[in-house]
């Protein structure tokens, strides 16, 4: 979860840059458009056909969702104050997890002491950033409600999916509803980005099948909460990019709120681990159709032979 913040953090950079010129929803489009061929290649022979495919589709409504307001936000936020307002994510996941999947998604007491570390950490590390954001700040507000209802879906599929099979569809899932928004919208299909644009939107377009990925898969290895307290990494990475490309000098709020989230990484890191999915290692052609409706919302602890260890 810690690579796939770090994939993100890359990633918006990248999208600040196209927003100066592109909508919300063409850069949607071109980032899923690049990213199918990308996601296909993961596949390296697994069947495409999903398990839970009620389940992939809500996965598909709420990251579009969360995407579209994320992207949108985007245009009005400076990095850090749509950073910090992503950070309640995983507050929401720690919440939304146990009341959808079950009490085995219950979080621990470390697990809520260190989510509340990590904000307490965002808010030093970005605070001196913030100008307060309007209309914008509600925008990345609504991405994080979305995209915290999205990633708790990943927790389920990860019962029944493999994770290179659930970022492909996403991709495919994303592209004609990004494209029919634009046209509604706009009135007008996506236009062709200018051509100094195309290295940032196969930028946007790798690096979102690689965070994809990651995050997939680190949902299937442990509880939600736990995972999304990775996300904290998030402002970390960003600062250190500051830092090793741009060369920005370190002020106090650095030094202490990277701190504090080293810290509450660290008690994430070391925790002990939560019970992985049943059946989190079956992907889609190896489970028989009808072992599929049973295990898409359900599953139970693992034993120490389970295949997902």
């Amino acid at each position: 979860m810690a690579g796939a913040a770090l994939a993100f953090t890359l990633m918006v950079a990248l999208v600040k840059h196209a927003r100066a010129e592109l909508e919300a929803t063409e850069i949607m489009f071109w980032r899923s458009l690049v990213g199918v061929p990308l996601a296909w290649i993961s596949l390296r022979g697994l069947s495409i056909r999903p398990v839970a495919t009620r389940l992939l589709l809500l996965r598909v409504v709420l990251g579009f969702c969360a995407m579209l307001s994320f992207f949108t936000a985007a245009k009005g936020l400076a990095l850090a104050e749509q950073s910090l307002i992503g950070r309640i994510q995983p507050l929401l996941i720690a919440v939304l997890a146990p009341a959808f999947l079950g009490a085995d998604e219950k979080a621990e007491a470390r697990t809520w002491g260190a989510l509340a570390l990590g904000l307490l950490g965002s808010v030093v590390l970005l605070a001196p950033g913030l100008q307060g954001g309007g209309l914008w700040g509600l925008w990345a507000l609504a991405s994080a409600i979305f995209s915290a209802a999205a990633h708790t879906t990943l927790r389920a599929l990860g019962r029944s999916d493999h994770p290179a099979v659930v970022v492909l569809w996403f991709q495919i899932g994303i592209t004609p509803i990004a494209w029919l928004l634009h046209v509604l919208v706009a009135g007008e299909a996506p236009a062709v980005p200018p051509v100094d644009l195309w290295p940032a939107i196969a930028g946007v377009g790798a690096l979102a099948v690689v965070g994809q990925s990651l995050m997939t898969r680190a949902y299937q290895l442990d509880r939600a909460a736990t995972v999304a307290g990775a996300e904290y990494s998030g402002p970390l990475w960003a600062i250190l990019l500051d830092l090793l490309i741009w060369k920005a000098e370190p002020g106090w709020h650095i030094l202490v709120g990277g701190a504090i989230i080293v810290l509450a990484g660290l008690m994430v890191l070391f925790q002990r681990p939560g019970a992985p999915p049943q059946t989190a290692m079956r992907t889609s052609q190896d489970q028989p159709p009808e072992a599929s409706s049973t295990t898409a919302m359900t599953g139970a602890s693992s034993t120490k032979g389970s295949a997902s260890r």
